[in-house]
């Protein structure tokens, strides 16, 4: 981006160009420290009044609020920034009394008001703003009340009369927030209650790389040894140079490896159907049934394909209303074991029938974990996690399982007063997880391969 008229220069970086040219309502550009978000966003206010339609008079006008936790960070890191790129005088004037700078670029003419939420004066005036746009400069820092007022300010000026506002809408840059915070649950699009994604609040998130990454943005114009990790904690590294979640302060995750970047497929994953490759499943039993299904790929890749999790049902009714039609429609024809909490094999005191027998029942090949270990199975998993094969990862979640993507993102940790694995809703579909793991890659030899199904229809009762 180029303004000739006050020989300012700014080529955006890759994902600071995606960010800037997507026209969401609310974008939050994410990344490491020194990674060039303030600036981006300085200019994306520019940009956007550049945008704005004339009025009657060829008068091109908007009004921003740039929002900052404190006056002090409002001053030293946000208002510095801006007005080193847009010095008053060149590109208009700044009234440092009341914090707003007008900014005029020929017939563009933008009134940016810089606010800071530990001013009393200034939270109680964001509720009477008459708004185009809004930035939050470290939006992680932004209580979520503020961000749904000023929802509700943007789009209020220019009024109907001049022709309303061209766009109007709402971003803000940060470095990456911890994954306990209302912030990661709306970037990741994560329902607090469930953490299941059906949130969609409509924020675009997009992740600049790590400053140690051949793709980092920004770094030619900071000095050598910026993204020095020597003297740094790994908490630091991992959210101010590598631009990752931090740890939940609740406790610490307990797949540190995970990435979601990396280990999270793009776009879903078929199954390889050739009548060898078995889908295996992975199940954890109890009141709160989840199963997570998987095979490996002739790579030797873990490839997670789905998963089921229900609450308040018994073994029976989940294996025939949720898991058993789940398998059959997207798994027709493919080999199936269902391999369970070692536990499985007890028999309850009801019907004398254990988990495993009731799982048989239902036509299934069902076998009990080699171990119950907690640290064999966890070690599964991060054997995966950790592997390459061929630069790729070894281990691939599809995008549909979107609750053991929470769970492996901090909801599966270790308690923080007493080190155990806090169990809580996401632990079930860890575990089923952790059960896939001890045999995708040993189980091909036990399908049974002349077995063949018959299956018509599936009801809402189960097989008919």
């Amino acid at each position: 981006m180029a303004q000739s008229s006050t020989d300012v220069d700014y080529t955006p970086h890759k994902t600071t160009r995606e960010f800037m040219l997507n026209d969401a309502p609310m974008r939050a550009l994410m990344g490491p420290v020194g990674s060039g978000k303030s600036v981006a966003c300085s200019f994306e206010v520019v940009r956007r009044a550049t945008m704005q339609k004339p009025d009657k008079n060829g008068i091109r006008k908007t009004r921003a609020a740039v929002v900052r936790e404190t006056a002090r960070q409002l001053a030293d890191t946000t208002i510095k920034t801006f007005l080193d790129w847009f010095p008053p005088g060149r590109c208009g004037r700044y009234m440092r009394t009341t914090k707003t700078y007008y900014m005029k670029l020929g017939n563009v003419e933008c009134e940016v008001m810089f606010r800071a939420l530990d001013d009393a004066d200034d939270v109680a005036n964001l509720n009477s703003l008459e708004l185009t746009f809004a930035w939050f400069n470290e939006c992680r820092d932004i209580h979520p009340s503020i961000i749904d007022a000023m929802s509700k300010r943007v789009g209020r000026f220019p009024g109907r009369k001049d022709g309303g506002p061209t766009w109007h809408g709402m971003w803000g840059d940060t470095n990456p927030p911890t994954m306990d915070t209302w912030w990661y649950y709306q970037m990741e699009h994560l329902d607090p209650v469930d953490g299941v994604s059906e949130n969609d609040n409509g924020w675009e998130v997009f992740k600049q790389p790590s400053g140690r990454s051949p793709d980092g943005e920004n770094v030619e114009n900071l000095p050598d040894g910026y993204y020095d990790t020597k003297g740094r904690s790994e908490e630091y590294i991992r959210v101010y140079i590598d631009g990752e979640y931090g740890l939940s302060s609740a406790g610490m995750p307990i797949y540190k490896y995970f990435r979601p970047d990396y280990h999270m497929a793009h776009e879903r994953l078929n199954p390889i159907v050739n009548g060898v490759r078995p889908i295996v499943v992975g199940m954890d039993l109890g009141l709160t049934p989840a199963a997570v299904i998987g095979q490996q790929d002739p790579r030797g890749r873990a490839i997670i394909l789905d998963e089921a999790v229900s609450f308040d049902m018994g073994v029976q009714r989940f294996t025939r209303t949720v898991l058993k039609p789940l398998l059959y429609e997207r798994f027709p024809g493919s080999p199936i074991t269902i391999i369970v909490d070692p536990a499985g094999i007890q028999r309850a005191q009801t019907d004398e029938r254990s988990a495993v027998d009731i799982i048989k029942a239902e036509g299934f090949n069902v076998r009990p974990a080699k171990t119950n270990s907690v640290s064999a199975r966890i070690n599964a998993v991060d054997e995966y996690l950790m592997r390459h094969v061929d630069g790729d990862t070894a281990f691939l979640v599809d995008p549909r399982c979107t609750r053991l993507k929470s769970a492996m993102m901090g909801g599966y940790r270790y308690h923080k007063t007493n080190g155990s694995i806090d169990k809580n809703k996401h632990s079930h579909v860890a575990e089923a997880l952790q059960y896939l793991m001890l045999h995708i890659g040993n189980i091909s030899y036990e399908i049974d391969l002349n077995r063949k199904r018959d299956i018509k229809q599936v009801a809402a009762i189960g097989w008919t």
